[in-house]
C-alpha cells in the first residue's frame, strides 16, 4: 500500500508540473514570425548576405528594445539561390510559417516572381534593393525601399553629357533583364534628350552580356575594341562589373567608367582593384555619411560581422523597422495600409512610401576613390 501511495504522490506531482509548464507557455508571448528571402549562394551572394546581416541587426535591436508590444521577431530566413523556382519555393515555406511579412527580394528578377504569390495570401513584400521602374504605380502587396532604377539612370545620362561623352556604351546584363532593361531604356532616352538639347545628335550602343556565357566576356571586349566608347555603363552586377573592369582596363582602355547600385558594394572594390578606382555611381546612399545613426549602425556592422556596411545591408535595416513600425500601428492586419503614405526615419535620410509602396528619397554622387566610396558632393 505504502509503494501505491508513493507512486500516486509522483504521478499527481508530474502532472502538476506538466499543468504549471504548460500555464506558463501559454502565458508567453509568442514571437511574431518574419520571413527574409535572398540570395545567399553563388557567385553573386554579396548583396543577400548583407541584407540578411542587416535584417538581423535590426531584429535584435528591436527585440532588445522589447519588441512589438512586448512580442519579439523571429527573422525566419531562406536563400533564393538567385533562382525564380527556388524563389517561389521558399515563398510557399515561408507562408507555411505563418510569417507576416517578408523581408526582400533583393533583386528586380526575384521580385517578379514573388509578386503575384504575395498578392495571391496578402502578404506584403518589403525589398530593401529590388529597383526595376516595372514594379511602380502598382496597388500590389510589393513595397520597396529603393528608388526606380529610372531615376538612376537619368542622372547617369548627365553625368555623362557633363563629362562630354560622345560615344557612351550599356553593358547590358541578360541575367536581370527586370533591372538592366528599363535603365538602359531610360539611361538611353535621357542622353540623347539632353544632347538634343545641345543640338547635337548622338546615340548610345547597348552590348549584351550574359554571365552564363563563358564566351560572352570575348564578345564584348572584341565590340568594344570595334566601336572605341568614351565612357561605360555596366549594368551587371558587383562581381561580373570587377572582372570585366579589369579585362577592359587590361586591354588599354583609359575610359570613365559608371556603375549602379546593384554592383556597389565592398566585393566590387576588393575584387576591382585598380580598374574600379575612379567609377562614378548615382544613389541614395552614402558609405561615408556622418549621420550619427549610420555611423553608429556601421560600428555595430563591423564589430558583428567583420566587414563595413554597404547599401544592401542599411536598406534592410530600414526594411525591418519600416515593418516594426507597421506592426506597431495596426499589428498584423491591414498592415500594408499601416505602411504607405507613411514617412519612415533611415539611417542617413527619411524616406516616404506613396500609396502604391513606391519611396522618394534624394540622390547622391559617389565615386571610387583609393579604394573607398566617397561622395562628390558635401553632405
Amino acid at each position: 500500500m505504502q509503494i501505491d501511495e508513493l507512486e500516486k504522490r509522483m504521478c499527481l506531482r508530474a502532472t502538476i508540473f506538466v499543468l504549471f509548464t504548460l500555464l506558463l507557455t501559454s502565458c508567453t508571448p509568442q514571437p511574431i514570425s518574419v520571413g527574409f528571402i535572398g540570395g545567399l549562394s553563388g557567385f553573386n551572394s554579396d548583396l543577400g548576405i548583407s541584407g540578411r546581416n542587416g535584417a538581423l541587426l535590426a531584429i535584435d535591436a528591436i527585440n532588445k528594445a522589447g519588441g512589438i508590444r512586448g512580442r519579439t521577431l523571429r527573422l525566419i530566413i531562406r536563400d533564393d539561390k538567385q533562382d525564380p523556382e527556388v524563389a517561389r519555393k521558399v515563398f510557399q515555406e515561408l507562408t507555411a510559417e505563418k510569417v507576416v511579412a517578408i523581408i526582400g527580394p533583393m533583386t528586380s528578377g526575384i521580385a517578379h516572381a514573388l509578386i503575384p504569390l504575395a498578392n495571391k495570401v496578402a502578404i506584403p513584400l518589403i525589398s530593401p534593393t529590388a529597383s526595376s521602374p516595372d514594379f511602380s504605380g502598382l496597388d500590389d502587396y510589393f513595397i520597396r525601399l529603393t528608388t526606380p532604377n529610372t531615376t538612376e539612370a537619368h542622372e547617369l545620362a548627365r553625368e555623362s553629357v557633363t563629362r562630354g561623352a560622345l560615344k557612351p556604351c550599356i553593358i547590358d546584363d541578360l541575367s536581370n533583364q527586370s533591372f538592366a532593361r528599363p535603365l538602359g531604356d531610360a539611361y538611353t532616352a535621357e542622353y540623347r534628350r539632353l544632347m538634343a538639347s545641345q543640338q547635337q545628335n548622338a546615340s548610345v550602343v547597348r552590348y549584351p552580356f550574359d554571365p552564363k556565357d563563358e564566351t560572352s566576356t570575348a564578345t564584348v571586349l572584341r565590340a568594344l575594341e570595334q566601336y572605341q566608347p568614351d565612357i561605360v555603363l555596366f549594368t551587371t552586377n558587383s562581381m561580373d562589373t570587377a572582372l570585366l573592369a579589369q579585362q577592359i582596363r587590361r586591354r588599354g582602355f583609359t575610359m570613365p567608367y559608371l556603375g549602379t547600385g546593384w554592383a556597389m558594394s565592398q566585393a566590387l572594390i576588393e575584387n576591382g582593384g585598380q580598374a574600379v578606382e575612379g567609377m562614378i555611381f548615382t544613389v541614395p546612399f552614402n558609405p561615408q555619411s556622418e549621420k550619427p545613426a549610420w555611423r553608429e549602425f556601421s560600428a555595430l556592422y563591423r564589430e558583428t560581422y567583420g566587414k563595413e556596411a554597404d547599401f544592401g545591408a542599411g536598406q534592410s535595416w530600414l526594411a525591418v523597422q519600416t515593418l516594426a513600425e507597421g506592426l506597431k500601428r495596426c499589428g498584423s492586419k491591414k498592415l500594408k495600409q499601416s505602411i504607405l503614405e507613411k514617412q519612415f526615419e533611415g539611417l542617413q535620410v527619411s524616406i516616404y512610401i506613396d500609396a502604391y509602396g513606391d519611396p522618394i528619397i534624394p540622390f547622391q554622387r559617389l565615386v571610387i576613390q583609393n579604394g573607398e566610396l566617397v561622395r562628390m558632393d558635401h553632405e
